[in-house]
């Protein structure tokens, strides 16, 4: 059976994540910053090495490019992104970039000429340096000139990113494609799912939504000496009561869908006057939109009731949701047929964070797959795939392109 040239993509790995090192064995390649650029520099170095054909869009997505014969309009796409978090990891975004990568130049360097193009890419900021999943936007049509005034870099700061990385912002929105038949992507979990239940793949069935809500618990302020405990009307203990039983209420209702309060804040803000006011951020997320739909339900009624408890006003707004993704049946399909002739164990999953997966599944079939995260660590210098994991994934991507060249030609 092919297989790929896993020295190869070991020492890619390792290659790569010199670019952007940090002290403590991590990785800070922000978007278009001048690591990032070097990273991409190298990127298209290993494509003209290996004799495959490179290419760079109006969004600086960047593709390594295995024709067909004759070579044709329409072609399969896969790939992540090399940027990364600050101080983070080196798998994360990068392992997927190369084993799409090692996929085309195994099969070139076998002399096969794939019965549909096939198509290697690194997305411009998934990690939201800029805005996040930038480059796969600018792809599927959903970036607007608009967005640029949401950029996390001020106006200056956004030029001079774009000028050294050869973009505009006129050009960004030039990128948008027709040509795409499917899209396919590896990524690791950045979970502890796959390590726990001792599987090789997590074939991903959806990418989860996400809604947040700005919540505020409104109370009396008082002195914290004389007002009586049972006369209070303390708006920290309506939020903490929320809490506490929106945690209990979800796992119990809504696995393997989770919520957060990621942020709080009590004013007045001293230690000695009951809270008047309290701030918190709530955020949850599932697979559909029934299910966030039922979730939403459930904890506003939830809110109400303990703000009811403690002789409280509640009042929330939200911000604009993030809308689930369901991956494609014939491309989760490829997948899994690749993965069985493998001998690799899989099953389904949702995926809980964001991946440019869920723009691509926008304008064409598209799905992804997950390798194991030691101790589910991402996000930080220890995250880590073993190479065995790695290697494994990389096969599963060739196959699976080969899967798809069938499926859809």
């Amino acid at each position: 059976m092919l297989k790929i040239n896993e020295t190869r993509l070991l020492s890619d790995i390792e290659e790569l994540a010199r670019i952007g090192a940090t002290a403590d064995g991590g990785v800070s390649r922000p978007a278009l910053t001048a690591v990032d650029l070097e990273a991409r520099r190298w990127f298209q170095r290993k494509v003209a090495e290996a004799g495959l054909a490179y290419a760079q869009d109006g969004a600086g997505n960047q593709s390594a490019i295995l024709h067909s014969d004759p070579p044709g309009a329409k072609r399969i796409l896969a790939g992540s992104h090399l940027d990364s978090v600050p101080n983070g990891g080196r798998y994360d975004g990068s392992l997927g970039v190369l084993v799409a990568l090692e996929a085309l130049r195994t099969l070139k360097d076998h002399d096969i000429v794939p019965a549909l193009t096939l198509e290697a890419l690194n997305f411009t900021d998934e990690e939201s340096a800029i805005m996040g999943l930038m480059g796969s936007k600018a792809v599927a049509g959903r970036l607007s000139m608009a967005d640029y005034g949401r950029s996390r870099v001020d106006a200056a700061e956004l030029s001079r990113r774009f000028a050294a990385a050869g973009i505009t912002r006129e050009s960004m929105l030039t990128a948008t494609r027709d040509d795409v038949l499917a899209w396919v992507e590896l990524h690791i979990e950045q979970g502890t799912r796959l390590e726990s239940a001792g599987l090789d793949i997590g074939v991903v069935d959806a990418i989860v939504g996400i809604r947040s809500l700005h919540v505020t618990f409104r109370g009396e302020a008082a002195h914290a000496g004389t007002m009586p405990m049972n006369q209070r009307r303390d708006a920290l203990w309506g939020a903490a009561s929320f809490v506490l039983r929106a945690r209990r209420h979800v796992m119990d209702n809504y696995s393997p869908g989770v919520c957060n309060v990621g942020m709080i804040q009590a004013a007045p803000g001293a230690f000695n006057i009951v809270p008047a006011e309290v701030a918190c951020a709530l955020e949850f997320r599932h697979g559909s939109d029934a299910e966030m739909d039922a979730m939403e339900v459930d904890l506003l009624r939830l809110l109400e009731e303990c703000a009811a408890e403690f002789d409280l006003s509640v009042s929330q707004q939200a911000t604009p949701p993030v809308i689930p993704a369901r991956m494609n049946e014939s491309v989760m399909g490829a997948i899994e047929r690749a993965a069985d002739n493998l001998g690799l164990s899989h099953e389904r999953m949702l995926s809980f964070a964001g991946h440019d997966t869920q723009n691509m599944a926008a304008i064409a079939p598209a799905a992804m797959y997950f390798v194991p995260s030691v101790k589910g660590i991402s996000h930080n210098p220890n995250e880590l795939t073993t190479d065995g994991d790695c290697v494994k994934g990389a096969n599963l991507m060739l196959h699976t392109l080969l899967e798809l060249t069938t499926a859809f030609a």
